[in-house]
């Protein structure tokens, strides 16, 4: 009973923090990482926050873990200006830090903010529509690669995933706008019943429709590998597509080995950085190679079979080609 008051003490006092930099205007900034599940979103928010400046909204859109959500799907699509009004007052309340939510908050600690962070796995078909209604917005859309994503997954299979890619064809807008043209793939796949093909069927479509959604200089696209590599690096570009300038960030954004090196708040046992391994690479011995050149058929369909080279590295020159097709 005591650990029930001072919980709900905490929440309370929290709650008052959180709404008095709300009407202290302090959340004029907002930052929107987005990704698949498993794609190291977590991490790379903590770094993003390395100062704890931005107050963070932790996963918003999850339509399980989110009361206010449970009436979207997960990988909701919707169309450009076809917002009902429902999904716009929350979504008004999310961008402008009003909204508050004990999960979403469970890592906000600070007294002061200046800028929102909001962190999603289930928005990537729906960021663009809401980017059009809410352009103070910065979009950053985090790929990693698919069969990395898709492992990471099935050691999580007791966590809450889109598992069954036939759910995202039978959303008929999006069936009509994107899927038709690989309606007999998403079929085939599925009927294969292949937990590892399935999430790499969906990794290809949740990030092929923004990629084909958003002219480029509209959504900052980073790569974990890329990140993992050089954090202070890619974070820095992060800030410069936030703040729209190209001040060298590189040299000002100086995140210690010691936020770099923390585990995520979602890291398994199962992780590469406990068990000593490459979270670029190490899938490589872990996936039956026929699964592999299976999920490259899949990745072939949507242009993504050349993204990540022989050592699991990104090609940019892939990724802006798709970026920029009409």
């Amino acid at each position: 009973m005591i650990h029930k008051i001072i919980s709900k003490v905490k929440n309370q006092s929290q709650q008052l923090v959180l709404k008095t930099n709300y009407v202290f205007n302090n959340y004029s900034e907002v930052i929107w990482l987005l990704g698949d599940g498993r794609s190291g979103t977590t991490w790379i928010a903590d770094l993003i926050n390395h100062n704890k400046k931005y107050r963070e909204m932790f996963e918003p859109f999850h339509p399980k873990q989110v009361h206010d959500m449970h009436f979207i799907l997960p990988h909701q699509y919707i169309r450009p200006y076809d917002l009902n009004e429902k999904i716009k007052n929350i979504l008004s309340d999310i961008f402008s830090g009003k909204f508050t939510n004990e999960r979403v908050d469970s890592n906000n600690h600070s007294l002061f903010y200046s800028g929102l962070l909001i962190k999603d796995i289930f928005a990537n078909l729906l960021c663009y529509s809401v980017s059009l209604q809410f352009p103070k917005v910065k979009p950053i859309l985090i790929i990693r690669n698919p069969f990395s994503v898709a492992l990471s997954k099935y050691k999580k299979k007791d966590w809450f995933w889109v598992t069954e890619p036939l759910d995202l064809l039978n959303q008929i807008d999006l069936r009509e706008d994107y899927l038709l043209p690989f309606e007999d793939i998403i079929r085939d796949t599925s009927a294969k019943k292949n937990y590892i093909l399935n999430q790499i069927l969906i990794w290809s479509i949740i990030n092929y429709v923004p990629l084909r959604q958003f002219k480029p200089g509209d959504i900052h696209i980073c790569f974990y590998e890329r990140i993992y590599r050089e954090p202070s690096r890619e974070i820095s570009r992060i800030f410069e597509f936030v703040r729209g300038t190209c001040d060298n960030f590189q040299n000002q954004v100086n995140i210690s080995n010691e936020v770099i090196n923390h585990p995520s708040r979602v890291i398994g046992t199962e992780s590469n950085l406990l068990a000593g391994t490459s979270p670029i690479s190490s899938w490589k011995d872990e996936i039956a190679p026929h699964i592999i050149d299976e999920g490259l058929q899949i990745l072939k369909y949507f242009g993504f079979e050349h993204l990540y080279d022989e050592n699991s590295m990104p090609n940019e020159d892939v990724l802006r080609k798709i970026h920029t097709t009409t």
